[in-house]
């Protein structure tokens, strides 16, 4: 493993847990030897990305509004392929290329020099969507919106979490600090019902609000907000907002975590305890936007997680959560299962 790359990516055994909605990949036993090819180069990859960026995109400045995450996005798949082909047996043989625009995902692992078909995903292994998170700012604005009809069961989240970092006394860099690469289907399943345990909805077979047919309608399981307003460009006319395409605020990297009463509460605690996927990425993003894993538990819930680990249980939750993370490291491994619903 390079050194300085905390990695959250999700190995192959874990596919066994996701339940495949269609298989639209040339072959499943191809798709699951390039997955794990993959998911074990990661974070060579990253490491190829940081030693890059360093030396070529060193500057003054650092704008947070500056597209770097774009382009952070664009030369991991560059640094992927440049691995893949440097090596032998099935990773030479795949090759990750651009999605057209209005397909679902933005990169696909393809089967080298075959034909490919993205309107069908004939000669496709699996495809990756991948978001940026510029530590610095307050909301990330990266959003996953990819429904469970757009996704196969092999299908990846990839996030890169970066920031602007001193590289000497005048100078910056975007250093990729941490990321997440894991099966897509938990993370959906996750955001689809805290979703819907805050108010929100899903459009359902024969009531669109549109009126379609249910042999054309082509809004089925398009997320509606509270208030019944689209939350996607492509959902219902009808429940178009005033003012604005369409709401926006579904799938927020970090604002899709957040809980609010007991039912979306319980749902959180339920999905991180039962599936390594999601608590994987609960972990990470907790890791880097601290006060969102505060604001999930009391200030008596982390008293009595304290207590459970012998720990002092004075202050408030920044300290008691501080006192925790100093003298148990794995603490999120701990809180994943104490306050699972029982």
């Amino acid at each position: 493993m390079p050194a300085g790359i905390r990695t959250w990516t999700i190995h192959l055994a874990l596919h066994s847990q996701i339940e495949p909605t269609e298989t639209m990949v040339t072959d499943p036993t191809l798709s699951e030897a390039a997955v794990k090819v993959v998911c074990e180069d990661a974070p060579y990859v990253i490491a190829g990305m940081n030693e890059f960026t360093a030396k070529t995109f060193r500057t003054r400045g650092g704008r947070l509004g500056s597209g770097m995450g774009s382009l952070l996005e664009a030369l991991w798949v560059y640094y992927m392929n440049n691995t893949l082909a440097g090596q032998g047996g099935i990773a030479r043989e795949c090759e990750f290329v651009w999605l057209p625009d209005h397909q679902p995902a933005d990169f696909a692992c393809i089967i080298r020099k075959a034909d490919w078909k993205p309107e069908s995903r004939e000669g496709e292994l699996f495809r990756v969507e991948a978001k940026s998170m510029n530590l610095g700012v307050d909301e990330a604005k990266g959003h996953f919106t990819n429904l469970v009809s757009e996704t196969s069961r092999f299908d990846h989240l990839l996030v890169l979490l970066w920031s602007w970092t001193e590289h000497d006394k005048h100078y910056v860099w975007p250093k990729v600090h941490s990321y997440f690469l894991g099966p897509s289907l938990p993370i959906i399943r996750m955001r689809d019902r805290l979703h819907l345990a805050r108010g929100g909805s899903f459009v359902e077979t024969g009531a669109c609000p549109d009126g379609c047919s249910s042999a054309k309608c082509t809004h089925v399981g398009e997320p509606l907000n509270e208030s019944g307003k689209r939350e996607r460009r492509s959902g219902p006319a009808t429940r178009k907002p005033k003012g604005v395409d369409y709401a926006a605020n579904f799938g927020g990297l970090v604002r899709m975590l957040k809980t609010s009463g007991k039912e979306a509460s319980s749902v959180f605690r339920e999905m991180r305890a039962d599936n390594t996927v999601c608590h994987q990425y609960i972990s990470l993003i907790h890791e880097f936007y601290p006060d969102e894993e505060l604001n999930q538990y009391g200030v008596s819930e982390w008293r009595s997680f304290a207590k459970s680990l012998g720990i002092s249980e004075a202050g408030d939750k920044g300290e008691i959560r501080d006192a925790i993370s100093q003298s148990v490291p794995d603490y999120r491994d701990r809180l994943r299962t104490f306050f699972a619903p029982r």
